[in-house]
């Protein structure tokens, strides 16, 4: 059985000694970039996106809303969380109020930060930083030109058994794993 890192001497720290871009878009970009580990190179495809916020909105009576979206890349409907980029100049807080009034017509007086992530460190660097909206105010939605999209309110127990099936929306899945988590913790204190 071969070690963890074996084939790779200490001191063989991989380093970046290239980058190529190979598309540049909207929203996300394509980069080569060339890898040196102890001499040897490769290349790796990078798709650079950046930060993005997402938040579990929930309700004064425990109910949560999510987004019923049409994602283009997967070609079809998906319940998530409501999400979005993190624009220049802006926080990951200010994303996320932002995104709750576009998407699901809210505005919440308390964001609390739930954890932040690497969403897919094998081929993006882009990191997601997931949030518990409360105390929500109703303002009106105004999504983005070519969102297609529906606000969906359910009872927790129902998103559970949603998450229990198999929501394939990994940032929902994670979102209501740690807000459940959490709230058991300060049951049992």
């Amino acid at each position: 059985m071969r070690a963890l890192g074996e084939g790779y001497s200490l001191g063989s720290e991989p380093r970046v000694v290239e980058e190529k871009p190979v598309y540049c878009g909207r929203r996300v970009s394509l980069y080569l970039r060339i890898v040196d580990v102890g001499g040897s190179r490769f290349v790796r495809e990078v798709v650079k996106f950046g930060e993005a916020a997402a938040a579990l909105p929930v309700l004064d009576d425990g109910s949560i809303i999510l987004v019923k979206q049409f994602r283009a890349a997967v070609g079809g409907w998906v319940l998530e969380i409501p999400a979005g980029k993190v624009e220049p100049g802006e926080t990951p807080e200010q994303c996320i109020a932002r995104e709750l009034e576009e998407e699901i017509g809210y505005r919440a007086r308390s964001i609390e930060r739930l954890v932040s992530v690497y969403t897919t460190p094998g081929y993006s660097n882009e990191v997601l930083h997931i949030f518990v909206a409360r105390d929500l105010e109703y303002v009106g939605a105004k999504p983005e030109k070519g969102e297609v999209l529906k606000p969906v309110v359910m009872k927790l127990g129902d998103v559970m058994e949603l998450v229990d099936k198999g929501v394939v929306d990994a940032k929902t899945v994670l979102a209501v794993s740690l807000y459940m988590m959490r709230r058991m913790g300060r049951a049992e204190t």
